[in-house]
């Protein structure tokens, strides 16, 4: 062999050596790109009534799922509602924000329109779109533009005691607002008072007056976008839950200074014989008051002067944070738990009931007294602003309590229900010019 063809293979066997050398490089780089793990972080406020049993259900369809997206990893972190909005303000300044977000759909739509979160309509469409859920689903768009994936319903429905209305001789809870007073002062008797709700400056007496005021027919926004809280309906409504306490006195004086669950508590040991309760409490009853809670009974809340009843909307969805990171993963996990046997599941363990049809009305479900209150009383719940949609400005009524303070300001004697009214109706429309000049 001459050198020349020396030189032409030794070159060719460096040739073919180094092209080895690339193409294991190659391979190597493919497979640990094939295998790069996605890290979804998810800030989700609790939903559910007991984390004993909730945080077990989050943990096992969170391994479920990245069992079957091995590329995927979800890093779940359970908010504080004590600092949860403060939290995530701190993230829409900074940027830096998880992917996945969870609250009802008042909030999410008014962090859409101001650009804080994205549109996620193609989640909806391939969930079967607007049709598959319940009424409140609306809640969770502006337009046609949606901004949360409804995941969970919650409303407070009217608990009552059967024994105690057995004993005064009543087989059947009241169907509306008259019933509902006859029956209240029927009860109050013995150290019993017939009805509990909440009577303070708080949020929780804000859900009560929204759903007094639904089931009067009234509302805060009308369909063209004008304030029309100073109206007749609410007027009555303001009356009505003004009067239970001052005027008819069914309602014991202690429930200014409740707190969370002590009207639960209040209803268990038989100190009220009614109460307008959070519905998924009926999945801690048994354990509360083992000795009663076979006595404890829900229906949706009466039927006020509209012909129709009225609650608050505690609904849940998850939303996309505006600069999420891996927003393509974070949908395929949303729409995992979207899952009907999921949605069951969640339904069973936390108290709430479903936003997709095929679910809601389950005949399984639907043997639980709570859940079916909730169910429903899904259909005539409503959200911060009515069916409006969100109106910048009007967040501050929500904020700083304007709904109770409506109404506690009459209880109280401050007002009378007409000038409450007038007031709220005044802070409403300057708020809204307020927002308008910023």
């Amino acid at each position: 062999m001459s050198k020349s063809n020396k030189k032409i293979v030794v070159l060719m066997l460096i040739l073919s050596l180094l092209m080895g050398i690339i193409a294991g490089c190659g391979t190597s780089a493919d497979k640990d790109a094939a295998t790069e793990v996605i890290t979804v972080k998810f800030s989700y406020p609790p939903y559910g009534y007991d984390s004993k049993l909730e945080d077990p259900f989050w943990k096992k369809y969170i391994a479920a799922f990245e069992k079957e997206n091995p590329n995927i990893k979800i890093e779940m972190t359970v908010e504080s509602w004590n600092n949860l909005y403060t939290k995530w303000n701190q993230y829409f300044e900074s940027g830096d924000t998880p992917d996945i977000g969870y609250n009802d759909g008042a909030r999410a739509v008014q962090y859409g329109v101001n650009g804080k979160i994205q549109p996620i309509n193609d989640v909806i469409k391939d969930l079967g779109g607007e049709a598959v859920f319940t009424p409140i689903a609306g809640s969770f768009k502006q337009g046609d533009t949606w901004y949360a994936v409804p995941n969970c319903a919650a409303s407070p429905v009217l608990a009552y005691r059967k024994d105690l209305l057995k004993a005064a001789g009543f087989n059947e809870p009241p169907k509306n607002w008259d019933e509902l007073v006859s029956m209240s002062k029927a009860l109050t008797k013995d150290g019993v008072y017939g009805l509990g709700m909440f009577t303070s400056d708080s949020g929780l007496t804000r859900q009560i007056m929204m759903g007094f005021m639904k089931a009067a027919g009234g509302k805060v926004i009308d369909e063209k976008g004008n304030v029309v809280i100073n109206s007749p309906e609410n007027l009555s409504a303001v009356k009505f839950m003004s009067d239970l306490v001052t005027v008819h006195k069914v309602v014991p004086p202690s429930a200014k200074d409740w707190k969370y669950g002590d009207d639960v508590n209040a209803l268990g040991v038989g100190k009220i014989a009614m109460d307008i309760m959070w519905g998924g409490y009926g999945t801690l009853l048994a354990e509360m008051f083992p000795d009663v809670y076979q006595n404890i009974g829900f229906v949706k809340m009466p039927d006020g002067p509209s012909g129709h009843s009225g609650s608050f909307s505690g609904a849940g969805g998850f939303f996309l944070f505006k600069n999420a990171k891996h927003p393509e993963e974070a949908k395929k996990f949303i729409k995992y738990m979207c899952r009907p046997e999921i949605s069951k599941e969640w339904c069973q363990i936390s108290g709430n009931v479903s936003p997709f049809l095929s679910i809601a009305k389950d005949t399984e479900l639907m043997q639980m007294e709570w859940y079916k209150a909730v169910s429903d009383q899904s259909f005539t719940a409503v959200a911060l602003d009515f069916e409006s949609g969100y109106i910048p400005g009007t967040e501050i009524l929500y904020e700083e309590n304007r709904y109770a303070k409506l109404v506690v300001d009459v209880m109280l004697g401050k007002m009378t229900a007409e000038e409450s009214l007038k007031k709220f109706h005044q802070d409403a429309v300057a708020a809204i010019e307020n927002a308008k000049k910023h």
